[in-house]
């Protein structure tokens, strides 16, 4: 049967199931899709120990390549844990609940430190990560040596050089 406009109570149970099929998928993306929250996308931070923070997702997979053709899975409520330690690089994680969520990425920015320590003679890598350690002294550069992470190398104090570290690339 049809009213005036010519539209029947059939089109409009179509029409009222259209709209709920809409609002419902509408609802189902706000409620249950995984919210990605931090590290936010393209970050760069200095701090090495990360807190992911997300909502509707119990898993997240972290990965160096932005395919994720090697993804570590976290599930942070099975580890009982809230931060997690990462080398310097660029990484890239998304969350999965119900549904998996787009990709973000973030940089662990490296810290470069060097330390003369004039009492044991000694140069010391105090960064996070390996450096290119060069020595000048009055002739030029005399020497480059590669340091990694809290390792002494024992230096001579008594002649006048200059030491310098630089982030080491492979």
């Amino acid at each position: 049967m049809q009213n005036k406009w010519g539209v029947s109570r059939m089109s409009k149970f179509v029409i009222a199931l259209q709209t709920m099929v809409i609002v419902g998928v509408f609802a189902f993306a706000f409620f249950f899709a995984p919210s990605l929250e931090y590290p936010n996308d393209g970050e760069v931070l200095e701090r090495r120990d990360i807190e992911f923070r997300f909502r509707n997702a119990n898993v997240i997979l972290v990965d160096d390549n932005e395919d994720f053709s090697s993804p570590k899975e976290v599930n942070l409520d099975d580890l009982n844990v809230t931060r997690l330690l990462f080398e310097p690089g660029t990484y890239y994680w998304k969350a999965i609940g119900l549904v998996e969520s787009g990709a973000r990425s973030f940089t662990i920015g490296s810290n470069v430190g060097l330390e003369l320590d004039e009492d044991n003679e000694t140069l010391k890598n105090v960064g996070d990560t390996t450096l290119n350690v060069s020595v000048k002294d009055s002739a030029g550069l005399s020497g480059l040596v590669i340091l990694d992470v809290d390792i002494e190398y024992p230096v001579n104090i008594s002649e006048e050089k200059e030491y310098r570290g630089s982030e080491y690339e492979e």
